[in-house]
């Protein structure tokens, strides 16, 4: 989908394949670097569960686990988890992350979404959204007004 939107003039993106944990710390400090500072949307795209990412085999990375990888250091930024169910994380926990990585915004699903047509075309809707507005809560008023099916269907959440 990244690649899709790329094509099209949607948006600029870097991908990157992460397996382990190393190397997903290498990536994401290399994202907070301020020569990356022109990719605000961090997308985190694993698998997911409540308050964490499955990375494959045992390998789990924790909300928390993310959050001591950012160090406060993702001002600015846009957190997003194109995974299942990372969102399902208690409230008071994500706003907390929110607020210990200094990201504008963190952005995911309570749902579980994998192998879901809805979910692949609304990542694709989102994107779009994040790349077009500016005001933060924007993209979430727009994907609202005008996908809110989808929004419900997935379990949407939208926290700045």
């Amino acid at each position: 989908m990244l690649h899709a939107l790329r094509d099209i003039g949607e948006i600029d993106c870097i991908r990157r394949n992460v397996a382990t944990v190393p190397e997903l710390e290498h990536y994401v400090d290399k994202w907070l670097q301020k020569r990356y500072a022109g990719y605000q949307v961090g997308y985190f795209g694993f698998h997911g569960g409540p308050g964490s990412l499955w990375l494959g085999g045992k390998r789990y990375v924790s909300l928390e686990d993310l959050e001591a990888m950012t160090d406060g250091r993702a001002d600015g930024r846009i957190i997003h988890f194109g995974s299942c169910s990372v969102m399902r994380a208690a409230e008071t926990r994500l706003k907390a992350f929110q607020e210990n990585t200094r990201a504008r915004a963190v952005i995911g699903y309570r749902r579980d979404v994998d192998s879901d047509l809805n979910w692949a075309a609304f990542e694709i809707l989102l994107l779009e959204a994040l790349s077009r507005y500016r005001q933060i809560g924007a993209p979430a008023r727009h994907l609202r007004d005008n996908h809110a099916y989808l929004c419900d269907k997935l379990g949407f959440e939208y926290i700045y």
